[in-house]
């Protein structure tokens, strides 16, 4: 993948080559010690394509007397570094101390679990300890850096591997709780008495902490040798402040800086600099400041011997402390067992219980589709050209063209809570139920570490792939022009990229399918507030596209739920930015108690093909755009292909259209070598087909696209 360092100059803009706001990972699989997470910082220029970042102005003095270190460097962060402070560089900045603990007296809790029939039916158990945070000695120019704890991670050893179990964690009273179940009680005790180091548990302590970091201008351009001549469209597409709203469709708009005098061969650094001039930047501001949200790991070895005496016992059960070994190990077992729930089909979802941790459940969605950012509410995907020169011009100055999107698993909040109830319902709940709401915790597979391997589509097996929280973030590179050509108009035309992702964990195998189409987006657009007091629900419609809602469920104290799927039968759409206000009432005439949570079941009306008219206008000279309209046909024609060949590249494409899909246009894109003496001929052939998709007529054709944009294919 590109450095996450690496950056092109967007207008006055510094544009990213690949990130995405996604929600956050989950420290105890995703992040390492030199993961950087910053702040909401990003944001999507228009959709679908350009992300950016918007470069804010530093404040010179801060406004309260905090601390914040500045990090430089790409070392891992640990605890024992120091940093000095952004604002007062005199000021040396230091970690507090961490301590861990028994917690009131007991490490570690269990209870034999009866089943139905009141025999023996398992373990419950559970691993309690207290953190304190200290601050070291200090001198007059040295201050602690404020840390505040994310996550803990309890790591079992149990034969030359490790069991993974999250924490729950009490800031307030700095209290670390880990549940336990059935073999991983026995792990765990056995984990904590022992005396041999290699069998010694030990517990991944996630804290972060704000500090500023710096980041580079690493400037792409190229000089265009032949259509770009006037310095009145360089200004107006490049520097000048735009007046009126985007399409938000708008795609690769102004990709590059660009000179279009070739006059003298001056070295890359020289034109650089001219170019920064030339659009009023300043050539010795080359660096900016970026506050961020930075993450420390520490680790911490937990043991304690198991001592003689009952009363000052850390192992307790229901009669309290015990210091006999009551387990027999056995390291046989399977980590996830599956489990079939009524009303979600294998077909949707394939769902794992684990086997020792309560009340947690491994999904594997069987779709995994394009995510949204979590600002902008616009899918994340980026197309980038790469372009640069050594000194003089050349005659094909495009020498990458990439793209980069994340997808994740298509299950929204609302088939996450249903599940939470059919969990319940079929009896896979552990223990007492009363808030199993706030007890369910689901992972995804690379929240276990599983090995996953993608198949079945050229385009995306050729990519680089790496793992950000349950998001999978794509980067695929290509010189080719027509491959990328391919990519884009399948963009363009929302038409369906397969793929298949397999994944691999211990004895997991399953599989799922890749969807990537930019007008099936995954992610939450709706934004609610609950008002008790007036028996008001608030719904705001974040994303740029329309909304249809089908369902609500609602969640009140005690975990007492309501579905209601009538309500929304007839109720209009929300188009973007569109604010409602729902009754209590209305929704639920039996309603009493307080309501603590609302989940809705929506689609998105995304409709991005409609303003295909204007894109056209964004053709460069690199990357061309043309309109393919079929006009009305014959009673007769069930079906049209289209095969075109861009005779400068000799590129070939092939488009099919059905009856009911002709008044929609096709937004054709091609990439061209930028050559001085052009072919700017596109030849193709029209095949009409009836209902029993016999061949009833073939034309062709030949198009002139420096003549015109719109290519139409007439009655036959």
């Amino acid at each position: 993948m590109p450095d996450l360092n690496t950056f092109k100059l967007e207008g006055t803009k510094l544009v990213p080559l690949n990130r995405f706001n996604l929600e956050p990972s989950k420290p105890s699989t995703a992040f390492t010690a030199a993961t950087l997470k910053k702040e909401n910082e990003f944001r999507v220029i228009e959709h679908p394509i350009i992300h950016s970042i918007d470069i804010k102005p530093i404040l010179v003095f801060p406004i309260i007397e905090s601390y914040f270190p500045l990090i430089e460097g790409d070392n891992a962060i640990t605890e024992n570094d120091s940093f000095k402070d952004y604002f007062k560089n005199e000021i040396t900045l230091f970690f507090p101390q961490i301590e861990i603990e028994p917690n009131n007296g007991t490490v570690f809790y269990y209870e034999n679990v009866p089943d139905k029939s009141g025999n023996k039916g398992g373990l419950l158990g559970k691993v309690t300890l207290k953190y304190s945070i200290k601050n070291k000695t200090l001198q007059a120019n040295q201050k602690s850096i404020t840390l505040n704890l994310r996550e803990a991670v309890l790591n079992l050893k149990v034969n030359r591997d490790f069991i993974k179990i999250n924490g729950i964690v009490n800031t307030a009273t700095q209290e670390i709780q880990f549940d336990l179940i059935d073999e991983a009680v026995k792990i765990a005790f056995l984990n904590l008495v022992s005396n041999l180091n290699d069998l010694k548990c030990n517990i991944d302590l996630f804290f972060d902490f704000k500090g500023y970091s710096k980041i580079k201008r690493n400037f792409l351009f190229a000089r265009d040798i032949s259509i770009l001549r006037s310095q009145d469209v360089i200004k107006k597409d490049f520097t000048s402040p735009k007046t009126v709203l985007q399409p938000k469709a708008t795609l690769i708009s102004s990709p590059l800086m660009v000179r279009s005098d070739l006059g003298i061969k001056v070295a890359p650094k020289v034109a650089i600099s001219e170019i920064q001039r030339e659009n009023s930047i300043k050539a010795d501001v080359q660096e900016e400041y970026v506050k961020s949200t930075f993450l420390l790991k520490i680790n911490k070895t937990v043991s304690y011997p198991i001592g003689a005496d009952l009363a000052s016992s850390l192992y307790k059960t229901i009669g309290g402390g015990f210091v006999n070994i009551p387990f027999n190990l056995n390291e046989d077992f399977s980590q996830f067992k599956q489990i079939f729930v009524t009303g979600f089909n294998f077909s949707k979802l394939s769902i794992y219980k684990s086997m020792v941790q309560p009340n947690t459940f491994l999904l594997i969605s069987k779709i995994y589709s394009l995510s949204k950012d979590l600002n902008t509410m616009k899918p994340c995907i980026s197309t980038i050209f790469h372009a640069y020169e050594e000194g003089a011009g050349t005659a094909e100055e495009i020498s990458k063209i990439s793209f980069q999107f994340a997808i994740g698993p298509n299950l929204s909040d609302f088939d996450l809570a249903k599940l939470k109830i059919a969990l319940l319902q079929n009896n896979f709940i552990d223990g007492d139920a009363a808030d199993y709401f706030d007890k369910v915790q689901f992972l995804y597979p690379n929240d276990i570490s599983a090995d996953y391997e993608v198949s079945g589509n050229y385009f995306l097996q050729q990519s680089d792939i790496t793992t950000d929280g349950k998001h999978f973030l794509f980067n695929l590179s290509t010189e080719n022009l027509s491959e990328a050509s391919i990519m884009i108009n399948a963009l363009n035309n929302t038409i369906t990229q397969y793929a298949n992702i397999n994944f691999k964990y211990k004895e997991i195998k399953d599989s799922s399918i890749i969807e990537l189409n930019i007008e099936q987006t995954i992610g939450e657009i709706l934004e609610t507030l609950i008002d008790n007091a007036a028996k008001k629900i608030q719904i705001n419609n974040q994303s740029i596209s329309n909304c249809k809602l089908n369902s609500i469920l609602l969640v009140y104290n005690q975990n007492a739920t309501y579905l209601n799927s009538v309500f929304f039968k007839n109720y209009p759409q929300l188009i973007s930015n569109d604010t409602k206000l729902l009754d209590f009432s209305a929704i639920d005439p039996s309603a009493s108690s307080e309501l603590k949570n609302v989940y809705f079941d929506f689609e998105n009306i995304e409709n991005i093909s409609s303003e295909f008219s204007q894109i056209v206008s964004q053709s460069t000279a690199y990357n061309r755009y043309i309109q393919v309209q079929i006009k009305s046909q014959t009673a007769a024609t069930s079906r049209i292909t289209i095969d075109l060949t861009v005779q400068e590249t000799g590129s070939k494409f092939s488009i099919e259209r059905l009856k009911s899909e002709f008044s929609t246009p096709i937004l054709f894109n091609f990439i061209i070598k930028n050559t001085t003496n052009n072919n700017t001929l596109i030849s193709y052939k029209v095949n009409y087909f009836d209902k029993n998709d016999n061949l009833t007529a073939t034309k062709n054709e030949v198009f002139d696209f420096s003549k015109a944009s719109i290519i139409t294919i007439n009655k036959k």
